[in-house]
């Protein structure tokens, strides 16, 4: 018996081991798993990213696709004047300079409504995908409801969801840090242009989270703290090359300065940080709105809701 006893508990101890070495690589392969969902841009049913938040059914309403011309154009207009209309600050006093046009696209005010208009594009072409896909025909008959596959999320709804989710992010943390630290009354006019770029901007990604009927997903703040990192990077190298900015600087701003490659860290890091801040307000602006969507309009956010199995 002491012999048997002893041959049991060496198995059982051998049989934990195996069960926590094959463990571990199971839970991070689950963890991996799990991240990897998060980040996707994969969403069911996609043409959610067709329709309002407030409208009734699956397909996309007149009135909606109205509104994304609306939008399309008026931003569109408003980053072709904010290119067209550069010029020099009214109280600059330095020598003379021949103003460089293309100096537009080194600022991160502009990647940011550039990625605006991109994603207001993106949003028109999805619109129309759906209002032309006979294949959303569904009939909501009390009887039977016929739904049609499951199928992957398409790429144009997936660039659109990337494109929004950046966009929104930049735009609030846009005009957080220009309007706290970049802002300066001897060099920047407060003019129409000036507000619609650094104010309107994150005016219009507000009215986007409050109508449209995709989700916000908390992981994809990593998205936006990517195109902030990225924009770091570029101004680095953009340093490194000898850019200047558009009054002869070496810096493109004051507090993104390379010569002084510490603080200019520091700045990169806290626009990272509060571009993930700005995503988690985003994330619980959409929230908020389809939770109101489903008490005031049940029916309907039901109807929109439908699954495609």
């Amino acid at each position: 018996m002491f012999i048997l006893n002893n041959i049991f508990c060496r198995i059982n101890k051998n049989l934990i081991r195996a069960m926590k070495k094959s463990c571990k690589p199971a839970m991070l392969g689950r963890v991996w798993a799990a991240s990897r969902r998060a980040l996707s841009l994969e969403h069911s049913p996609p043409h959610q990213f067709a329709c309002c938040q407030w409208q009734a059914g699956h397909r996309p309403s007149l009135y909606y696709l109205t509104y994304r011309w609306l939008v399309f154009l008026t931003v569109t207009s408003i980053a072709v004047a904010s290119f067209a209309c550069q010029r020099l600050p009214r109280l600059y006093k330095g020598p003379k300079l021949e103003l460089n046009y293309f100096k537009w696209f080194i600022y991160f005010t502009n990647w940011g409504y550039l990625l605006i208009a991109v994603q207001a594009a993106l949003a028109l072409a999805v619109v129309h995908r759906y209002r032309n896909e006979k294949s959303l025909n569904i009939s909501c008959d009390d009887d039977e409801i016929q739904m049609p596959r499951r199928l992957k999320t398409p790429v144009l709804c997936r660039m659109y969801w990337l494109s929004h989710t950046v966009a929104t992010d930049l735009a609030f943390v846009i005009t957080l840090v220009y309007w706290t630290l970049v802002h300066d009354p001897r060099i920047h006019e407060v003019n129409a242009l000036n507000l619609l770029v650094h104010g309107g901007n994150s005016l219009v990604m507000l009215l986007e989270l409050v109508l449209t009927a995709h989700p916000v997903r908390a992981a994809h703040a990593l998205y936006g703290a990517g195109a902030g990192l990225a924009y770091g990077l570029f101004s680095a190298l953009y340093w490194a090359l000898g850019g200047t900015d558009r009054l002869g600087l070496p810096a493109i701003y004051p507090t993104l300065d390379w010569n002084k490659p510490g603080s200019a860290f520091g700045f990169v890091a806290l626009c990272a940080v509060v571009m993930m801040s700005a995503h988690g307000v985003a994330t619980c602006v959409a929230a908020a709105r389809a939770r109101a969507a489903a008490r005031l309009r049940p029916a309907a956010h039901d109807r929109l809701a439908l699954p495609a199995h």
